[in-house]
């Protein structure tokens, strides 16, 4: 039987991981499911997504947060007979509807560490989100240990859980060397470079990073920049890092890329000497999974998912101190044994990652919950 199924992926215009996440996941599952009919809520048009009779593309007239989520909030009930089944893809959801409804939760990020945003943020993850994973038939958790999280901090049965890690674009494969001269000038990067990929935002722990590189900067081991890669993010941006690039005398060592379209993050990441990854949590990390796939070796905090995600193929630093950070960077960089074994494992780790894999799990969560 022919189910209806409608899906809010609303706020996914937004560059960064949750955008890249969803569009892979929403793609690969309209590739395997031929049958059913979906209504995709987006805040723009996507035209790599499908948008015909099949699969109907519904725009929000709001760019706002919030009165896109009022939006939402008056259609679902109005229209909820036209469903069997709504899935919330981004942690939030509505209310004053009946839908059988799944809700996928990244992270408890907000949760565990509060004093990096907002309070109205904080305030809605722990009552709003509460009601909301609560009246969920299914809740759909990217790691294991956001899943555990979701059990701590709201008290949910692991019953009401499924864990479906994220899988790896396509596009994410180490890239020749025409490539990567290409793309290097393109954003006038230098042939030496440490690299970090997300956004500029308090929850990726930039100021140790910097602190960190810092030190690296010191040693002969390293005669190189430092590439940051990605754009502020309004919610949290974490402005202290310009102060202290130059305080720290680094104005000449560290480049500012801002940002840079999937398309050529390929090559960048193909050409690092290392990827820095500094968070101080994560749901699942899609980027550290990105420079594996790439053929970077990983040097990361432990952070959440980050662990569950490279296994053994990275440099997992357990401390959230700079000279223990530097300490992990320089013994990468001085050991190009380590190196290409990190490449090696990095890239036989991310291929286990699977987008179809993925979709095929939650199309069978649709087919179990929609009536």
């Amino acid at each position: 039987m022919v189910k209806r199924i409608a899906i809010d992926a609303l706020g996914i215009h937004r560059y960064g991981g949750g955008r890249s996440a969803i569009l892979n996941l929403l793609d690969a599952l309209f590739q395997i499911d031929r049958k059913n009919q979906y209504d995709l809520f987006l805040s723009q048009s996507e035209t790599s997504l499908p948008n015909n009779e099949q699969v109907h593309q519904y725009i929000c007239p709001f760019r706002n947060r919030f009165l896109s989520r009022l939006w939402l909030q008056f259609i679902v009930p109005l229209c909820q007979k036209k469903w069997n089944l709504i899935h919330f893809t981004k942690n939030l959801g509505v209310f004053g509807h009946s839908l059988p409804n799944i809700v996928t939760i990244h992270d408890m990020t907000t949760v565990l560490y509060p004093e990096i945003f907002p309070r109205f943020d904080v305030w809605y993850w722990r009552h709003i989100g509460k009601i909301t994973v609560q009246k969920a038939e299914m809740l759909i958790a990217v790691s294991h240990t956001t899943a555990q999280d979701i059990e701590k901090i709201y008290s949910i049965s692991p019953d009401k859980i499924q864990v479906i890690h994220h899988g790896i674009d396509r596009n994410f494969h180490p890239k020749d060397l025409e490539a990567i001269q290409t793309t290097k000038r393109k954003y006038q990067i230098p042939d030496n470079y440490l690299l970090f990929v997300g956004h500029i935002d308090r929850k990726k722990n930039l100021p140790m990073l910097i602190h960190a590189f810092a030190k690296v900067t010191q040693t002969p081991a390293f005669n190189g920049k430092l590439v940051i890669v990605g754009e502020e993010y309004e919610k949290t941006r974490e402005g202290t890092i310009y102060p202290l690039i130059r305080e720290l005398d680094l104005v000449e060592d560290i480049i500012l890329v801002g940002f840079v379209p999937d398309q050529d993050l390929p090559a960048i990441f193909s050409g690092a000497t290392a990827t820095l990854f500094s968070s101080y949590h994560e749901g699942f990390g899609l980027v550290a999974l990105e420079a594996m796939a790439c053929g970077s070796p990983l040097i990361a905090s432990d952070a959440g998912a980050i662990r569950e995600v490279t296994g053994e193929a990275s440099r997992i630093v357990s401390s959230n101190d700079s000279s223990h950070f530097a300490q992990a960077i320089l013994e990468v960089l001085e050991n190009p044994t380590l190196q290409q074994k990190m490449r090696e494992e990095g890239l036989v780790r991310a291929s286990t990652f699977s987008w179809e894999a993925a979709a095929q799990k939650t199309l069978s969560l649709y087919e179990k919950y929609a009536r």
